[in-house]
């Protein structure tokens, strides 16, 4: 059981004011006027260990580039979480598929057990959402992505 009450704004450290600081005095916010957008994708694909990292706009825009490259077909299903907002689903929608709300557990993430109950021949893509700074289970998650060929 949880003790702690969830963070009511994001927290932020030093490093990360300083980055934001050194941002804001370079005048450089954007990919094609500075450095730091590629070198953020960089180090991002160097710490997965792919060879490719792509920064979006908003989690939206990085959902919705996900979705789009799952390529689903009209009807095609995507697993997510009930306990989400619009950036989540409306991706899903737009590219035709659609959502299929899997159970949360007491952490408030996917339950893996729900997800695999779910899964149907028509479902192409699992988007876990994790919630209030608790990680999903994504051990479980994506041995049921495995079993299932799910990307």
């Amino acid at each position: 059981m949880r003790t702690r009450p969830f963070p009511s704004r994001k927290l932020y450290d030093g490093e990360e004011l300083w980055e934001l600081a050194e941002a804001l005095r370079s005048q450089t916010l954007f990919r094609y006027t500075g450095s730091k957008v590629r070198r953020f994708e960089e180090e991002f694909a160097s710490y997965f260990g792919v060879k490719y990292a792509c920064a979006s706009t908003s989690g939206t825009a990085a959902i919705h580039t996900a979705v789009a490259m799952v390529n689903p077909d009209p009807g095609d299903e995507i697993i997510t979480s009930p306990i989400t907002d619009m950036g989540t689903v409306a991706p899903i929608i737009y590219q035709n598929a659609i959502p299929i709300f899997a159970d949360v557990g007491e952490d408030y993430n996917l339950d893996p057990e729900s997800v695999e109950a779910n899964v149907t021949e028509r479902t192409r893509a699992i988007i876990v959402v994790h919630l209030f700074g608790n990680p999903a289970r994504m051990d479980e998650i994506m041995e049921v992505a495995r079993r299932h060929n799910i990307t």
